[in-house]
């Protein structure tokens, strides 16, 4: 009995060991969604912005259409930037991006990974063998705007290479605290829907340059704030995740402990019974 004890109270001192441990988790996870939500905040306002700027150039490029709007021919391959995380214990966080991909590419296409998890899957993922390393050290933690818009370019001077037909970000959306989606937004060609104001067929916008060039000027610009908010969009929603799941935890530890407190109490009166009976017993003979 004595062992059984010692067993049961091993586990109750392992369980509270563990949810310290997630509760910290859980308090990390919490002061991060903050940090994102304000930067997402602050870059979606910016972001949306420029995506209706940007609209509204493509929609009055009366020219015969940049080629950034239309994608390029041929039989090429899609490009597929996958967002994931750096670290685990995010709930289903990077399954619902990965599940997400196979329904989106073939085995032509290009994965960019993005973080270890998805470097880590589709290293061993022989569904996509054709891989891109440009992101790998592309930081998850600091989001470096120089560095994102670096890439970005790269990406544009990509598609005017004719390397990929279309481009591609993977990445989870915030919807809210318990709700991520995972989402494929089109960085290139660009393809945003234009919506006209009442008055715009008989007051068209007035524009310093023609609207060509404007496209050209402000792409680069374009692409690194969509891609950076596409990536603190998925940061948001890993923290939230990562916090959710942290909480589950620590509700499952709570009733293990209970649970193991029950079975420890009954071990320890039916030890102090046996124990009792044993020395009643034992006077009972010497008497």
């Amino acid at each position: 009995m004595s062992l059984g004890l010692a067993k049961t109270k091993r586990r109750i001192s392992t369980v509270k060991n563990t949810e310290k441990i997630t509760k910290s988790m859980e308090l990390i996870a919490t002061v991060k969604i903050k940090r994102f939500k304000s930067e997402s905040a602050k870059e979606s306002l910016y972001t949306h912005e420029l995506e209706d700027l940007m609209a509204e150039l493509f929609a009055h490029d009366s020219e015969t259409g940049t080629h950034y709007g239309r994608p390029n021919a041929g039989d090429l391959p899609f490009l597929f930037i996958v967002i994931s995380s750096d670290l685990g214990l995010c709930g289903g966080y990077n399954n619902g991006i990965f599940k997400a991909v196979e329904k989106m590419a073939t085995s032509k296409d290009i994965i960019a990974p993005i973080g270890t998890k998805a470097l880590h899957h589709y290293a061993h993922d022989f569904n996509f063998k054709n891989i891109n390393h440009d992101f790998e050290k592309l930081s998850l933690a600091s989001l470096d705007f120089p560095e994102v818009h670096r890439l970005s370019l790269g990406l544009k001077n990509d598609f005017n290479a004719q390397k990929y037909a279309r481009i591609y970000v993977v990445f989870t959306r915030y919807v809210n605290s318990i709700t991520f989606t995972p989402t494929r937004f089109q960085l290139l060609p660009v393809q945003i829907p234009h919506q006209k104001w009442d008055r715009e067929e008989y007051c068209p916008p007035l524009f310093d340059e023609k609207p060509r060039e404007l496209i050209h000027t402000l792409l680069p610009s374009y692409l690194a704030a969509v891609f950076y908010d596409r990536l603190v969009d998925s940061q948001l929603s890993e923290q939230a995740s990562r916090r959710t799941a942290m909480d589950n935890a620590n509700d499952n530890a709570d009733r293990l402990l209970s649970n193991l407190t029950i079975q420890y109490n009954k071990a320890r009166q039916n030890a102090i019974t046996q124990e009792i009976t044993e020395v009643v017993s034992g006077a009972g003979d010497n008497s």
